[in-house]
């Protein structure tokens, strides 16, 4: 694949500033974007039904089929799988309480409860982390989602890329499992990583710690359950489900910032979005839109369609996984060579 690159240097107008602390965003009518941020509390909760409905469907084909041959049910506990990766879609948009209307704000923090121990994750850790990567995207230091090596190699992207194919083959899955029930022992008992030093009061952090020894605690209950019942399908259905779910999904998800540039103040230049099929976009919840959700975060994923119709001429065309992948490892290449030259993915009229 072919990129051009330019060299930091030349790219001193878009350097972030914490004194200004802003991304540019392009100039839409304030009424437009008002109207685009309506939220729907039907079109919310059809689409999360329309989702379990899918879960369920892949889970009750996986049962039957293990009746009549394990191997025959293999490749179906994946299809469930590949949908059950796809929660943190819907977690996300959660995170920006965006999915059912003001009313029912009290609905949506249960359902976000709910996604969230799916996702072995605490609510308010995960709310307060993302606040900051809308906040500070790919600002070195400060953005958590992000915390990445400074330079985006290519060594590191093919070790990042087998490591998830390695746990959804099940061969890292055990060690995922372990490292995310240790994140959460850690929590439970207080111990704060550099997010939680920096930016989580006193009153988060409490929560954080009541909240993760509640998602262990709801695990545990499952596991002993299903030692009890002498029944496989809670392991395989809930417990190992997000180790095994989260890398399939990550093979989209992992496009939305690797690769890009650190510290800037242009979304376009730190963020990626992706081309996807119609199940995909059906179950991404607008991710795949990912710039414009980060110039307007206050979009729900249902209206970023006409969104992306109105930022269309200054965004890259984007490209499928397969292509993204090949972009990311070709930058990787690049910055394995020359650690200071940046693929630029749209041109732009020099900074004002």
């Amino acid at each position: 694949m072919n990129l051009a690159f330019t060299p930091r240097s030349e790219l001193g107008d878009y350097e972030w500033d914490n004194q200004n602390g802003r991304f540019r965003r392009p100039d839409i009518d304030r009424a437009i974007i008002s109207e685009l941020s309506e939220r729907s509390t039907l079109n919310g909760l059809a689409r999360i039904g329309l989702f379990v409905l899918f879960l369920a469907g892949s889970a009750v084909a996986t049962m039957w089929a293990a009746g009549v041959s394990i191997w025959l049910a293999i490749p179906l506990l994946y299809v469930y799988y590949f949908f059950y990766g796809f929660w943190v879609a819907i977690g996300h948009e959660l995170q920006h309480k965006i999915v059912l209307s003001r009313a029912f704000d009290w609905l949506s923090e249960i359902i976000y409860f709910v996604v969230q121990v799916i996702m072995w994750n605490s609510p308010r850790y995960a709310r307060i982390s993302h606040r900051l990567h809308h906040r500070y995207t790919m600002v070195r230091g400060i953005d958590p989602e992000t915390d990445w090596p400074e330079v985006f190699t290519y060594r590191w992207m093919r070790k990042m890329l087998r490591d998830q194919i390695l746990t959804v083959l099940l061969i890292r899955m055990p060690v995922a499992l372990g490292r995310t029930v240790m994140v959460l022992i850690r929590r439970s008992l207080g111990q704060k990583d550099r997010m939680m030093r920096d930016h989580c009061s006193d009153r988060d952090t409490r929560a954080i710690r009541i909240e993760s020894a509640a998602i262990l605690l709801i695990h545990l209950v499952v596991v002993g359950l299903a030692i009890w019942l002498r029944r496989w399908e809670p392991l395989v259905f809930f417990t190992v489900a997000w180790q095994i779910g989260a890398p399939i999904e990550g093979l989209w998800h992992n496009t939305e910032h690797i690769g890009r540039m650190y510290n800037v103040d242009e979304q376009r230049f730190c963020t990626r979005s992706i081309r996807v099929g119609w199940l995909v976009r059906l179950i991404y919840w607008g991710l795949d839109d990912h710039v414009d959700h980060h110039m307007f975060p206050s979009v729900p994923s249902r209206n970023l369609p006409q969104l992306h119709a109105l930022l269309k001429s200054g965004l890259a065309e984007p490209r499928s996984m397969l292509q993204c992948w090949r972009e990311m490892l070709a930058i990787g290449r690049q910055k394995t060579r020359s650690p200071e030259s940046e693929y630029v993915p749209v041109a732009l009229p020099p900074a004002a």
